[in-house]
């Protein structure tokens, strides 16, 4: 499903709107860089180290034009210095990654059980079990005392952050757009486990299709954590 945006994103793209070649003077993403063409603006900007390896970069395109334009992150590629394309992360499995960590670190009932022994069933003069004190459910037969208790009310308060992780995800990652005319929007793409060979120089180039035009950008990659 295409989204429509009016507005926003707007001051990132204005920063640079000077330049009016088809290359970008700047040398470092993390700072931003811009390029601006006929038919639209891009800017990119990425965060200031990678993310378990992975590049993290917004972009956002601003439409130059009278028609509206569609952009999206199929319209994003991530090469190597050598020209190896480098993957792109989906929603979907970074929403994945989110809820398998939530997992890992969760803690539930199934993974540590409590076991109780249940009442001691007594016997009469003849050895047959003498269930006339038997209480049934009055006693703790379920298995759930308050340490368990405890731990369902966390996996509730994990799961809630977990909730708001995944809308931040989704708030925050590049989907299908539809951009109206002079307008700009835009998000964050996440790249797969950037890879290096062995003397490779750990540079990148970003490529964006917009509105029939590419936009090229050329940087070092960021520095690990």
């Amino acid at each position: 499903m295409k989204r429509t945006f009016s507005i926003g994103f707007v001051a990132i793209l204005l920063v640079s709107q000077a330049i009016a070649t088809a290359g970008v003077a700047a040398a470092s993403v993390t700072e931003g860089l811009t390029s601006t063409k006929d038919h639209g603006v891009v800017s990119v900007e990425s965060d200031p180290t990678l993310a378990d390896g992975r590049l993290v970069v917004k972009v956002v395109a601003m439409n130059r034009t009278q028609t509206a334009a569609s952009f999206g992150p199929q319209d994003v590629k991530v090469f190597t210095a050598a020209g190896t394309p480098v993957k792109l992360m989906s929603i979907d499995q970074l929403v994945q990654e989110a809820r398998a960590a939530a997992d890992d670190g969760a803690d539930t009932v199934t993974h540590n059980p409590t076991v109780h022994s249940g009442p001691l069933l007594h016997h009469d003069s003849s050895g047959r079990p003498d269930v006339s004190g038997y209480t049934g459910g009055n006693d703790r037969m379920s298995g759930m005392d308050a340490s368990q208790t405890r731990i369902v009310a966390k996996a509730a308060k994990d799961d809630s952050k977990l909730q708001a992780q995944i809308a931040s995800l989704n708030a925050a990652v590049l989907h299908d757009l539809t951009i109206a005319p002079a307008a700009a929007a835009g998000g964050q793409i996440v790249t797969e486990k950037l890879k290096f060979a062995r003397k490779e120089a750990h540079d990148l180039r970003l490529v964006v299709d917009f509105n029939g035009e590419q936009h090229e950008f050329d940087f070092a990659a960021p520095p690990s954590r």
